[in-house]
């Protein structure tokens, strides 16, 4: 018999906190599910922990393959996926002990919450609660900038609707916002458990140290970003000032070339396109801000 979950751990390098995600799983108090561990050419001993793991509980089946980055381990999972949803956990992330839903849910995507949590601390989340009674269009409208829509985590994808739906593997920021949003221009209906909890291991990096990158690779990630938004916008109704928040995003993290010389930015033909893409649904207060950031360079 099919399990009703599957849950997908993309795992590297993961052996300081890989027991603590695992076991959150298998702790859980529904109990129909599988557990794919996709061990991502790890070099400490993640490997053995998985495998202790696979022998210990029958609902535990691990992969082992070649670096390729955590989108290549996600869609691996995601071949061998055999439930009705699946969900994704990070390997260094947890999950409280009603996390999986044991009940049927009549939706297309489900939303659970999350908390963050920086050296066992606390440091705010997002409640899935404010999104009762409101349709899957307006969750994307108000909350698409919020960690609950940019990523794969704290949520419940139907397996039959993925279908075809994959991570990019050529991407290093972004993939997994294009997963979503393709995803999401499958679906009709939006459910929510607000019990559900995820909680999110954040590092105290920023982002500019974490992810930054050249302009020209900005570039290519917005364009692939753009792509998969359009059609996710139009199905949803969704306004084109949603993306304005992904330009400002990329435009940080490509700071530290563009700053030396504003031109590779400002001057950019596929960033004024962009620019342009979202211009008619822009408030007056972020039109005036652009047109300010283009004229001072800053």
């Amino acid at each position: 018999m099919e399990p009703y979950i599957s849950v997908i751990i993309p795992v590297y390098n993961a052996e300081a906190t890989l027991n603590k995600c695992v076991d959150s799983v298998l702790m859980q108090q529904f109990s129909d599910f599988e557990v794919i561990l996709v061990d991502d050419g790890s070099k400490d001993g993640s490997f053995q922990i998985c495998e202790e793991y696979a022998r210990k509980d029958n609902r535990v089946t691990v992969i082992h393959k070649e670096n390729g980055g955590v989108s290549s381990a996600r869609n691996r999972g995601l071949e061998i996926a055999k439930g009705k949803w699946v969900t994704f956990v990070d390997s260094d992330d947890y999950l409280g002990n009603v996390f999986l839903p044991n009940e049927e849910v009549g939706a297309d995507i489900v939303f659970g919450s999350y908390l963050n949590v920086i050296d066992a601390r606390e440091v705010g989340g997002f409640s899935s609660k404010v999104m009762r009674e409101a349709s899957l269009g307006d969750v994307v409208a108000r909350y698409g900038n919020d960690t609950i829509l940019r990523g794969p985590c704290a949520k419940w994808f139907r397996r039959d609707l993925i279908g075809n739906i994959r991570f990019p593997e050529d991407m290093k920021v972004g993939e997994d916002t294009c997963f979503v949003w393709q995803y999401l221009s499958r679906c009709q209906t939006c459910g929510v458990l607000p019990q559900s909890t995820y909680y999110v291991r954040l590092s105290a990096m920023t982002s500019e140290q974490k992810y930054g990158m050249r302009v020209d690779y900005a570039v290519q990630s917005l364009t692939r970003l753009k792509t998969a938004f359009e059609p996710m916008a139009v199905h949803l109704g969704v306004k084109r000032s949603l993306f304005f928040s992904f330009i400002g995003y990329f435009k940080l993290v490509s700071s530290e070339e563009w700053k030396r010389k504003r031109a590779l930015w400002y001057g950019n033909h596929s960033i004024k396109e962009f620019y342009r893409y979202v211009w008619p649904d822009l408030s007056v207060k972020q039109k005036v801000r652009l047109v300010m950031a283009f004229l001072l360079r800053k």
